[in-house]
């Protein structure tokens, strides 16, 4: 088994069947996700690297600040986890920026509401 990973593959893969596999975003946002540009496009050439539809593990977590300790000089305080969700996530629902150098995409509100259920923490 090698440590890179196959760039099809979603990030926790279910080897009996791949449309079970999970992609996990993690962001520091308190409530949003982001993907990059390409979640948002069709591929011109045919080939894809992995699927952007199907499940995702969503965490939401505090920004890590630095903060100066009287020890060390600057320690990194732990952030916690805010919020946990799990849902399935179609490719048509990430939309991009309005501007076509925009690097980011994101979800709508409906599609956290209604797409993404809300775990205990």
């Amino acid at each position: 088994m090698s440590s890179e990973q196959d760039t099809t593959e979603k990030d926790v893969v279910y080897i009996p069947d791949d449309s079970f596999s999970i992609e996990i975003k993690t962001s520091s946002s308190p409530r949003n996700i982001f993907g990059n540009r390409s979640y948002a496009q069709k591929s011109t050439t045919g080939k894809t690297k992995k699927s952007k539809s199907g499940y995702y593990l969503v965490i939401n977590f505090e920004k890590i600040e630095k903060k100066i300790q009287p020890i060390d000089n600057l320690s990194l305080v732990n952030p916690k986890i805010r919020l946990v969700r799990f849902g399935c996530i179609d490719q048509k629902d990430w939309q991009g920026q309005e501007s076509e150098t925009g690097q980011q995409v994101s979800i709508s509100p409906d599609v956290k509401k209604f797409k993404l259920i809300q775990l205990p923490l």
